[in-house]
């Protein structure tokens, strides 16, 4: 398995209390991940917990747009260090990850099709005798189940994965904005790590951490949450390669059996009831693979929002 790491940076002097919306904020961003962490610590990696992750994405973007409106803080747009810089940076990044995605979305759906067609003709078969299967389905089944959705590598460059998070030195309430930026950043980059590795390839996420952002408290539950997720999630997967989704690994396991019962020459009633597991599978992870694409795309329809908002205020600051 690959590594990868998230090296974390803090600003090394005393900051000062974090404005009560940028602590609001922060609070908030830690009790949802908590929640997805136990979630996953209770379930395997699947589309439901794929589809939480998103959801607690969306949240996050919302609450982020709401508390930037709110401060009101100057506009410099070209600095690297500037907030509105900043989050029009981040927003793009997840714009990007929502596109892979969907990438990832359409080589599921993909899949799900030859499988669905492999079971229609399979069911055509009047007397279930082996001589009568046609073992090409079997054959592209099997080389659809292995073949790679997406180049984890190339998704991991498009989305800037290998850049960490850094914070910026700012004073004052850009100094609580910029450690707001800092844990939506984080947060996205690690989310999307876990969600390049369920739905394309896995990625081992490793955390160095240098001060873990300890003179800020809410911060620094946020981290130690997301150190938390990412090694449940590693724990969960395993040493897997490709998808990783429970439902996805379910539709391989009733393919392999319906195989075996080929080459063992089965028929008759156990060769259609494996048929109709597998037939149940597919349309399981059909069915998930589109709650997910759903999620997918309100958060695209969110940070597009959001962004359209923001430089509207950019305009008319300009004005």
């Amino acid at each position: 398995m690959r590594k990868s790491a998230l090296t974390c940076f803090r600003y090394r002097g005393q900051f000062p209390l974090l404005t009560e919306d940028a602590s609001t904020f922060c609070s908030s961003l830690a009790e949802d991940l908590k929640r997805l962490e136990l979630s996953l610590a209770k379930d395997s990696v699947s589309l439901k917990w794929s589809v939480e992750a998103m959801s607690l994405l969306k949240r996050m973007q919302v609450k982020l747009l709401a508390l930037l409106k709110k401060s009101k803080l100057p506009i410099s747009y070209g600095a690297d260090e500037d907030w509105f810089e900043q989050y029009m940076q981040e927003s793009s990044s997840l714009l990007d990850f929502c596109n892979s995605l969907k990438s990832a979305v359409s080589g599921i759906n993909r899949y799900c099709m030859i499988v669905e067609l492999a079971v229609h003709k399979l069911y055509e078969e009047k007397s279930f005798s082996m001589s009568r299967i046609d073992n090409y389905e079997f054959e592209r089944l099997c080389k659809a189940r292995g073949k790679k959705i997406l180049d984890a590598c190339v998704v991991k460059e498009t989305l800037g994965l290998n850049n960490g998070a850094f914070f910026e030195e700012n004073g004052g309430d850009e100094k609580s904005m910029s450690i707001v930026m800092f844990a939506a950043r984080t947060t996205m980059i690690v989310l999307s790590w876990l969600l390049v590795s369920a739905m394309v390839s896995p990625i081992q996420l490793k955390f160095e951490s240098r001060e873990l952002s300890s003179s800020v408290p809410e911060l620094k539950q946020c981290m130690e949450i997301l150190m938390m997720l990412s090694g449940c999630f590693s724990k969960n997967i395993g040493l897997n390669q490709g998808v990783c989704l429970v439902e996805h690994e379910m539709v391989n396991e009733a393919v392999e059996e319906l195989q075996a019962q080929v080459e063992e020459k089965e028929k008759g009633e156990r060769f259609l009831n494996g048929l109709e597991k597998l037939r149940r599978r597919s349309f399981e992870l059909k069915e998930g693979i589109d709650r997910f694409s759903t999620v997918v795309d309100e958060v695209f329809k969110e940070v597009i929002r959001g962004r359209n908002e923001m430089l509207d205020m950019f305009r008319n600051e300009s004005l």
